[in-house]
């Protein structure tokens, strides 16, 4: 049986779209910041909250060239075909010495339909957890776990109503067997740092 197709994702793209800028500025092809992030610390910087997201990237004179380097690479092509990913994004630039530079994100996405917003000075988190394992919601505050609001296991789907929320939060389920899964983490206020610290969507570093 065949894996789900993929599916694009806007804030996925828009990871991409930047990074790719960013690298055609910096005349590198580089997976890390100069303070050392991520496409992680890039994807939470434009909003994302998915745990477990992977980039490709590469530089040709088209897209059908960069493909044909990427399938040649074990590494890349091993990451670009993992069945974990449910979503996907994309971006491209023109290189400064002529051609295209493209970036790829990939994402595994747990939970569907994750809503966070602001009602008077609390925080509603709600959702629908994808794996049928998700036995018990947890929701946490630095160690403090926070009390659901609703939480129906034969749907999976969960909320919370948290007052004056601030800082970071982690998402995530409890098996039967008691094996906790992340599947996101989030600041709020939105704009809020994580706690890697700041500048954490800086410029491209040297390639290696």
């Amino acid at each position: 049986m065949g894996s789900a197709p993929v599916r694009e994702d806007a804030l996925l793209s828009r990871t991409a779209g930047l990074w790719a800028e960013r690298l055609a500025r910096a005349g590198v092809l580089s997976h890390r910041g100069v303070d050392g992030s991520s496409v992680l610390d890039r994807y939470r910087a434009v909003g994302g909250s998915d745990v477990r997201v992977g980039e490709i990237l590469g530089a040709g004179p088209d897209l059908a060239a960069i493909e044909t380097g990427w399938m040649k690479s074990d590494e890349h092509r091993r990451l670009a075909l993992d069945a974990a990913w449910t979503h996907v994004g994309w971006g491209s630039t023109a290189a400064p010495t002529g051609g295209m530079i493209w970036v790829m994100v990939f994402c595994r996405k747990l939970v569907d339909g994750l809503a966070l917003s602001q009602e008077g000075s609390n925080l509603m988190v709600s959702g629908h957890f994808l794996p049928t394992a998700a036995a018990q919601v947890r929701l946490l505050s630095g160690l403090e776990e926070i009390p659901a609001r609703a939480w129906e296991a034969s749907t999976r789907i969960f909320s919370f109503d948290i007052p004056a929320a601030h800082g970071y939060f982690r998402l995530g389920f409890l098996s039967a067997d008691g094996a906790f899964t992340l599947t996101n983490a989030f600041t709020w206020p939105p704009e809020t740092e994580f706690p890697a610290g700041p500048g954490r969507s800086a410029a491209p570093a040297a390639s290696p």
